[in-house]
């Protein structure tokens, strides 16, 4: 006998069996073979290709105050984290007691299959919804990585400058997900919160108008090299009097540091980046390119290579 079709809400993605049972499904439905049951009370189709935010959704809606946070949460907001800790096969859940109620109701963190589970004491402008799911806000979301030890003081840089980042480039200009005064008064707001220290220290390291984690991790090894400070998206006035943008940039030297990154292979983009680097010559700029290939070996290697071309242009650090 033929399954009866799910309800088109249900079909393609994973949701809770109470949710089922309120729109008529047969309880004898959700045992049927082309359900899974990842957990007590949830089900997923089996030919469901979910997001992050739709397998998080029903674990969410089991009890009013649980939401995604922390890694997954960064994850869900896009915020850039390094390689090990973007494992979507775990779900950062968070239990905390209701703002509006007065015995701030106890209850231990989530405890389940495919489930990281913590317990955090959240405002109410700390949880918002996304795509039907109770996540932390941005700007709680990275004051929790900050809690998270295994993430360097560079990676919560660079996750603080993907959200604090803005400027105003003719080709893509970028509106901040979290103005820095925003970020740095939501900080300052806070008291008694795992990571608060981190946070603060790294708030004053961060910059605004960095475009990607690569360029925030080389940024903060020039930086911690003690040398000239170099500013992010720098503008560059060529002979003709337009304005062009380099990653990095020292005005005092005239000195600009570029990553290459593998869209920079594509021919569109090497067109793009021929012109740009005779526009920058033009201005009387040393460009220094960096690849991965460089990263890779290592902080003394990068910095030789831009400390060498700001000698070239009368550094005598």
């Amino acid at each position: 006998m033929p399954l009866e079709p799910l309800p088109p809400s249900l079909a393609a993605a994973s949701f809770t069996a109470d949710e089922a049972l309120r729109l008529g499904v047969d309880k004898r439905r959700l045992s049927a073979d082309d359900l899974f049951m990842p957990s007590r009370g949830i089900r997923t189709p089996e030919l469901a290709r979910q997001t992050l935010l739709q397998r998080a959704r029903p674990y969410t809606a089991l009890h009013r105050t649980t939401a995604l946070t922390h890694l997954s949460a960064a994850m869900a907001h896009r915020i850039p984290l390094p390689a090990w800790a973007q494992d979507a096969t775990l779900l950062d859940l968070s239990r905390a007691g209701t703002p509006d109620d007065p015995k701030h109701e106890r209850l231990g963190q989530p405890r389940r299959a495919e489930i990281r589970g913590h317990r955090l004491r959240l405002k109410d402008d700390e949880v918002m919804a996304l795509e039907g799911t109770r996540i932390t806000t941005p700007s709680r979301t990275w004051l929790d990585l900050c809690s998270v030890r295994r993430l360097t003081m560079d990676d919560l840089i660079a996750a603080g400058e993907y959200l604090v980042s803005e400027h105003e480039r003719a080709y893509y200009p970028r509106t901040a997900v979290v103005p820095l005064a925003d970020l740095r008064s939501f900080v300052e707001s806070r008291h008694r919160v795992v990571g608060l220290g981190r946070a603060r220290i790294a708030l004053e390291l961060l910059a605004v108008g960095v475009d990607s984690p690569q360029e925030s991790y080389l940024r903060q090894m020039l930086e911690r090299a003690g040398l000239p400070l170099f500013i992010p998206n720098c503008p560059v006035t060529d002979p003709w009097g337009a304005t062009l943008w380099v990653d990095l940039g020292n005005p005092k030297f005239r000195v600009s540091v570029e990553y290459e990154g593998e869209h920079h292979l594509a021919d569109q983009q090497k067109a793009f980046d021929a012109v740009r680097d005779r526009r920058t010559r033009a201005a009387g700029w040393l460009q220094v390119k960096i690849t991965k290939e460089d990263m890779a070996k290592g902080e003394a290697y990068v910095v030789a290579k831009v400390r060498e071309a700001l000698r070239a242009h009368g550094y005598r650090g």
